[in-house]
């Protein structure tokens, strides 16, 4: 039925068992619907150019909505239609007109709120894009403002005029992050990254292949057997024998707690373990590392009586790759870094014939391209046999250097 809607006629209508509609005649396309409860809305049809099919936008109730704003909207929606576009609910255009209004420290907090927040190094990448904000003046700025040229004139400012080119990649990738997050479906906070098309500030990456040679580890390991020669707590020597131990991240190890430690005396189903829950997991999925022999003797030492307190006193958050400095400058070797000594673990393995989905699972890695994703117990035999061979290998090294200590004082 189609008539000319007034608001007497409006108020006139009731409720029948069904729902019905009356067309507004006054108003192409304008419509009011009465539910068997009374509730009275305007809605507007159209046919959508995409599928064919006759669409319904839900203008909102009446009275709230009276009857000459609905007629605004219906024909605003109606020229929207005729020019090719798809019209909007108000309340979607009032929440599309919000999501423009965001300034980028609105949208940092967002960001973190609902991404960030849950990930290890959630709090370090808010900092990093709180300081992009202060710095470069874009906190009050809306997300929409920021362009391309903003953003290539700020990386360029990190890689060339502070001469920090491997900061001003990292950075690149942080924010090019935060943006295309605020441009997906759902949020449109933004509708272009302008990060997007940025080459690298710095150059591009090149992948790290450092790993310590025999002679190295024999080295190091000696040196670390008098660490206050370098200036090194027993604490931090302990735990960068333990990163190539385990091939555990320096980070793992830094934050190893004694709660998280499993087995360590007495005969068990799995053995002595580590623990590590997905919160201490760069790739957020618990993990079960095995514990040696050699990883046990440096543990015990550090043991302390509550489960939640930290093994190894680390003042600092790069306490590990201080010292590692300190050492390649007292032995004068090439330099070196705490990640590398887990790599050199994981070259250990290489030469004794694993492969490099093998040692992927003793390292944690999800490997791009593979869907799998290893349950905390996957394959643990199998890491158990690496961290095996490792163990004994190091054991090879070093008491090779023994006899050769030997031989020398003979």
């Amino acid at each position: 039925m189609k008539v000319k809607l007034t608001d007497t006629g409006i108020r006139s209508y009731q409720p029948r068992a069904a729902q019905y509609a009356i067309g507004d005649a006054a108003c192409p396309g304008l419509c009011l619907r009465i539910t068997p409860k009374a509730v009275k809305t305007f809605a507007f049809a159209y046919r959508n150019k995409g599928t064919g099919k006759i669409t319904w936008l839900t203008l909102g109730r009446y009275p709230d909505v009276p009857l000459s704003r609905a007629r605004e909207i219906a024909n605003d929606a109606r020229k929207t239609v005729a020019g090719g576009g798809t019209p909007l609910t108000p309340k979607t255009e009032r929440a599309e007109a919000e999501k423009k209004t965001k300034t980028y420290a609105e949208l940092v907090e967002l960001y973190y709120d609902a991404k960030l927040s849950t990930h290890r190094s959630g709090r370090k990448t808010r900092l990093t894009l709180e300081r992009i904000g202060r710095v470069y003046g874009w906190d009050d700025r809306l997300a929409t403002s920021i362009t391309d040229d903003d953003a290539a004139a700020m990386l360029l400012d990190i890689a060339d005029r502070r001469g920090k080119r491997a900061m001003a990649n990292q950075t690149k990738h942080i924010v090019h992050a935060l943006f295309k997050w605020a441009k997906q479906p759902g949020r449109k906070f933004v509708t272009v990254n302008p990060f997007a098309d940025l080459p690298a500030p710095g150059g591009a990456k090149v992948a790290r292949e450092r790993f310590l040679s025999t002679a190295e580890i024999r080295k190091v390991w000696s040196a670390l057997d008098e660490p206050e020669r370098f200036k090194v707590s027993g604490d931090v020597a302990a735990a960068l024998r333990l990163i190539l131990v385990t091939a555990a991240r320096p980070g793992m190890v830094a934050g190893m707690t004694g709660g998280e430690l499993r087995d360590l005396s007495g005969p068990s189903e799995h053995g002595p373990h580590w623990s590590l829950s997905a919160e201490r997991m760069k790739a957020g999925s618990p993990f079960i590392t095995p514990l040696s022999g050699l990883a046990l003797e440096l543990l015990r030492p550090h043991l302390k009586t509550e489960p939640q307190t930290r093994l190894f006193k680390l003042a600092g958050r790069n306490k590990l790759g201080e010292a590692a400095q300190r050492i390649v400058s007292g032995l004068e070797m090439e330099r070196w870094t705490p990640h590398d000594l887990r790599r050199t673990a994981a070259t250990i393995l290489d030469r004794a014939g694993y492969s490099l989905e093998q040692i992927g699972a003793l390292l944690a890695h999800t490997r791009k391209g593979v869907t799998a994703v290893y349950a905390r117990w996957d394959k643990f035999d199998l890491r158990r046999e690496m961290a095996t061979v490792i163990e004994r290998s190091l054991h090879e090294t070093l008491n090779e250097a023994l006899c050769e200590d030997i031989k020398a004082a003979a």
